[in-house]
């Protein structure tokens, strides 16, 4: 019988939808909390950190401020800081 040979990042994405689909089970009032800790061997205390970055994912999704939203505000940020540095060197 062959043996399945997982790269990590497969199995990180598998775990990851794993947990999704815990915290929706949660969310659609399926499972409670403690139901849901039980069933699938995890502690309370982190399926509320899983449920609690699952809504503030959504939550920043909803408000239009995804990975690329931030990633050019840091840009923006960084041109800015790189300007006034220019400018207080010129001075020196």
């Amino acid at each position: 019988m062959a043996t399945r040979s997982w790269s990590t990042a497969a199995l990180r994405s598998r775990h990851d939808l794993e947990k999704v689909a815990i915290v929706l089970s949660i969310l659609r009032g399926e499972l409670s909390m403690s139901e849901a800790s039980r069933k699938h061997g995890v502690s309370y205390k982190t399926l509320l950190a899983w449920r609690d970055r699952f809504l503030k994912g959504g939550e920043a999704a909803l408000k239009g401020k995804g990975p690329d939203d931030q990633i050019k505000a840091l840009e923006n940020e960084n041109k800015q800081l790189k300007e006034v540095l220019a400018e207080m060197a010129l001075q020196v």
